[in-house]
């Protein structure tokens, strides 16, 4: 299946804007691929600034570290993902210029705003599959940490800082070792597999909603318990097990949605609630 069949989903729940997308300076040194055998974590940042226009704002912290700061690479960070969810390219799978003396041995990822204001639900479920996606690729072994780990610096802000370092990681990384294999996702060299991923999982759900005392697809089940417990639903741990507190957390959703039978099932008309309205 082509991306042009499902774009309108996928960009509705998780839209990817790759660097031509958002005019992003060409760099004056050749970009290098980071060495999978050399990556050992991956550092969160923040990028300061108004989280309103992700478009601008990436485009003037890209002039900022390419033309005030003379970096050749330019925007320093591999990937960003702004409020609204999106996830925007940085260097992409190359060396980053945000941790200094760990560019080649970390991604850097960073949310673009300031993350002491404010750190949005639709940012947390991007940087969830962000996150899961590094994991993916360079080894389930990898550290996270925070830009403050390594020197004095408020990035990141709080709010992201706690979230970060109270993440379940046992949870992203069972997810990678155990998740079957979908639409190929584990062969995508770039964000296209994410797409498919997704609109993948929503087809299993069309055949087979999701439901307890069933046995379920495990990343279906995934995705619905770190929606809810991002949309206030607290379900606990997104381990892709649908019991009895996922199922009373569906139900909680349901009866917030005017037109909804609370029956605790998840279709592709709850599916849709969740990841797309």
């Amino acid at each position: 299946m082509g991306m042009e069949a499902n774009d309108a989903y996928a960009a509705r729940f998780l839209s990817f804007v790759s660097r031509e997308t958002w005019g992003g300076l060409v760099p004056r040194d050749r970009l290098r691929p980071l060495d999978p055998s050399k990556v050992a974590g991956i550092v969160v940042h923040h990028t300061t600034g108004s989280q309103i226009e992700p478009d601008r704002m990436i485009a003037a912290h890209d002039r900022y570290h390419h033309v005030t700061r003379g970096w050749a690479g330019g925007l320093a960070y591999n990937w960003l993902v702004s409020a609204d969810g999106r996830i925007w390219e940085g260097r992409g799978w190359n060396q980053g210029g945000a941790t200094k003396g760990w560019n080649d041995k970390t991604v850097a990822v960073a949310y673009l705003g300031d993350s002491n204001v404010d750190w949005p639900v639709d940012a947390q479920a991007a940087m969830r599959v962000l996150l899961s996606e590094v994991f993916r690729r360079y080894g389930v072994g990898l550290w996270l940490k925070v830009h403050s780990d390594f020197k004095a610096t408020d990035c990141c802000g709080g709010p992201l800082r706690d979230w970060i370092r109270g993440l379940d990681l046992e949870a992203l990384r069972g997810a990678v070792n155990g998740s079957e294999s979908v639409s190929g996702i584990r062969g995508q060299s770039g964000w296209t597999g994410f797409h498919e991923f997704l609109w993948e999982l929503r087809k299993l759900v069309a055949v087979k909603p999701l439901r307890r005392w069933r046995k379920n697809h495990k990343w279906c089940v995934m995705a619905v318990q770190a929606r809810l417990n991002d949309l206030g639903f607290d379900v606990g741990k997104a381990d892709g097990v649908f019991g009895r507190r996922t199922k009373q957390g569906v139900q909680a959703f349901q009866n917030a949605q005017w037109h909804m039978r609370s029956n605790g099932i998840v279709g592709t008309a709850v599916w849709d609630a969740l990841f797309v309205s």
